[in-house]
């Protein structure tokens, strides 16, 4: 209900840029996150998130801030997880990435391996779906950018838009069923979860075995 009611006191499209929108942003983020029923998330470039480990969270994070601080926001990163982990009523993850998401280093090769491992850990869960698109399938609206799609018992779905040092979020109508529209064509796109697995599996083989 509060959601909801939220929902329509709140302008249609909100844009925070800097350090105190930011902040105004994550705490929206995680309270929208915490009332969802079901997250998709679109990541061509990076691992989603919720399904990152503390060291490739931290790789991507390290630029820039103080060591201190990019423990916190590890720390927090780590947390979101509870959300699909937790054994009651646990949401359901969608993840979407790009092939090219599972050959980038980050972190190291070592980082990379232990993350692709985590990935198939995660995928396990009846309430994860992990789909890669393939590089066979040439331009699909992922590559457009990343966005997070979270979907809701009682209030209309929510689109979260995040680069660099700003944030959006959008309630429009019609630019959310533009990102439900999208988040229809990768899932078409992408591989099916099983082949996902096999796929994530080779790429591991592929860089554990010597050259």
């Amino acid at each position: 209900m509060k959601l909801t009611r939220d929902a329509v006191s709140e302008p249609p499209n909100t844009v925070s840029v800097g350090a105190s929108g930011e902040a105004d942003q994550m705490a929206a983020l995680l309270e929208f996150e915490r009332m969802a029923t079901a997250i998709t998330e679109v990541s061509p470039a990076v691992v989603p998130g919720m399904l990152q480990t503390a060291e490739y969270a931290r790789a991507i994070m390290s630029a820039g801030i103080p060591n201190g601080e990019n423990d916190k926001r590890v720390m927090m990163r780590l947390g979101r997880r509870d959300l699909i982990t937790r054994r009651r009523a646990p949401i359901r993850f969608t993840a979407v990435v790009l092939e090219s998401a599972l050959h980038q280093l980050i972190g190291g090769p070592e980082v990379m391996a232990d993350q692709l491992q985590f990935l198939l850990e995660m995928g396990e869960r009846d309430n994860v779906e992990i789909r890669v698109i393939p590089r066979s399938a040439g331009w699909t609206p992922a590559h457009a950018g990343p966005f997070v799609l979270l979907e809701f018992a009682k209030a209309a779905p929510v689109v979260h838009l995040e680069h660099h040092r700003s944030s959006v979020f959008l309630r429009d109508e019609a630019d959310v069923k533009a990102f439900v529209s999208a988040r229809e064509d990768v899932e078409r796109m992408a591989m099916s979860p099983e082949a996902t697995v096999g796929l994530i599996a080779r790429v591991i083989n592929q860089e554990e075995t010597p050259k």
